[in-house]
């Protein structure tokens, strides 16, 4: 039998979290769990790094976690990670809190199982029930909570609960496993193509060719034939755009493409958010007029180092945060994006920045760029092996990442059906 409740009605407790003060040396403090200890997608919190502060005994004395305690997350969230995550508290012997961020849920034991709710508000926020009941007016999502625990759900009894979590834990367990051991599938993959960029481009594909000292200690030996140059030795062009008067208003839906720091990946042009500039505009900014094969590498902010190269039939220009690198006859376009993405192109970059957060690459410092250099010959060779062998990754990589989508479906597949009384338990 089951019967229906609001949320509300299943809890004994609800009260936010608090933030308190810095620990010193007389006090070491609680731990304050944060929003971003939530493991999304796994009911959990992080048990280690986890953040320290000090509070007053009014806060303690109300706000204290115990076992069998939920976290929500009442503000924060995303566009594809909405608010409301959830996680069942569990530090063992820990004196612990949450941040004003959370809001501590104590389940009235008498009607519910943690674990079971816990279960019903992940699958609440898993299929987005949950957005109904949140407010965003900044950059931040909150959750209306009076409005969302107004949901009603159907609860069975304590015995068919304890039933059904056992059974919920176990196939979950067995489906989290799995998806962690493909997560570290990919991430090796991952690790394989950076791998595999910094070879070729530095030691080439002949393992088996005279090495010399490069008399650089990062950069160790490369091939004998090789020439060690500097980018402005290869390159016709390495300038900026700019960004128009007017700014963001001066955009339209139409007109020139106006390529952004936000466009420019390692491994591709992202597209879905574009802009444009008017033609009178575009005009006018004519030493930013990118010409097919530019490379564009982004020169300041937290994109800094990102690099691709503009391969499209259409009229483009650039703002003041994407850098256009232009090759002369010495040079393979794709061959100094591959070293731009390695870890030699990467090292320069991290280690060239300038200003106050170290967040910018100026054009004298892109000039002197150190750079092992085959013939264009043996560039063209080497690119086409390494766009060979990165599709082989990329294919498995592919693969790999929808059989996660996949099992992540059947997870909540199956949640859905044990909490709907689906299952004969």
């Amino acid at each position: 039998m089951h019967n229906k409740y609001r949320l509300k009605h299943l809890f004994v407790k609800r009260i936010g979290g608090a933030w308190g003060n810095e620990p010193d040396k007389n006090n070491e403090g609680y731990a304050c769990l944060r929003a971003a200890d939530i493991l999304t997608d796994q009911m959990r919190h992080k048990s280690e790094d986890l953040t320290y502060r000090v509070f007053s005994e009014q806060e303690i004395k109300t706000r204290k976690l115990l076992k069998g305690d939920l976290l929500i997350e009442k503000s924060g969230g995303g566009e594809n990670q909405p608010v409301g995550r959830i996680a069942l508290f569990d530090l063992n012997e820990e004196q612990a809190l949450c941040s004003n961020f959370l809001d501590l849920l104590r389940p009235n034991k008498s009607i519910v199982n943690s674990a079971y709710i816990a279960y019903i508000l992940y699958y609440l926020w898993k299929t987005k029930v949950v957005n109904l009941s949140i407010k965003q007016t900044t950059g931040i999502q909150n959750l209306d909570i009076e409005d969302y625990f107004n949901n009603a759900v159907f609860i069975p009894s304590l015995e068919q609960q304890n039933k059904i979590v056992a059974y919920l834990d176990k196939e979950v367990d067995k489906i989290d496993s799995l998806i962690e051991k493909k997560t570290k599938l990919l991430e090796l993959l991952e690790e394989k193509k950076k791998a595999t960029i910094s070879q070729a481009v530095t030691k080439g594909l002949n393992p088996n060719a005279k090495m010399k000292p490069s008399g650089i200690e990062w950069l160790g030996d490369i091939p004998e034939h090789w020439e060690l140059t500097k980018f402005k030795y290869i390159t016709s062009k390495i300038g900026s755009g700019v960004t128009p008067s007017g700014g963001a208003e001066i955009y339209k839906d139409e007109g020139i493409l106006f390529l952004r720091s936000q466009n420019i990946y390692n491994e591709n042009l992202r597209l879905d958010d574009r802009t444009y500039i008017p033609v009178e505009i575009h005009d006018k900014m004519k030493s930013s007029q990118l010409i097919k094969n530019d490379l564009l590498l982004n020169i300041t902010g937290g994109s800094i180092g990102r690099c691709f190269y503009f391969e499209l039939n259409e009229e483009a220009n650039i703002n003041q945060h994407v850098c256009i690198i232009r090759c002369n006859e010495k040079a393979y376009y794709k061959y100094l994006h591959k070293f731009l993405i390695s870890a030699f192109g990467q090292y320069q970059i991290d280690n060239l920045q300038y200003g106050g957060g170290r967040e910018a690459i100026s054009f004298e410092n892109i000039k002197n760029f150190v750079i092992p250099i085959p013939s264009y010959e043996e560039q063209l060779v080497i690119c086409n092996d390494i766009d060979n062998t990165l599709a082989e990754f990329n294919s498995i990589l592919n693969k790999t990442t929808y059989s996660i989508k996949l099992l992540k479906e059947k997870r909540t597949a199956i949640i859905s059906a044990a909490i709907n009384g689906e299952l004969n338990l």
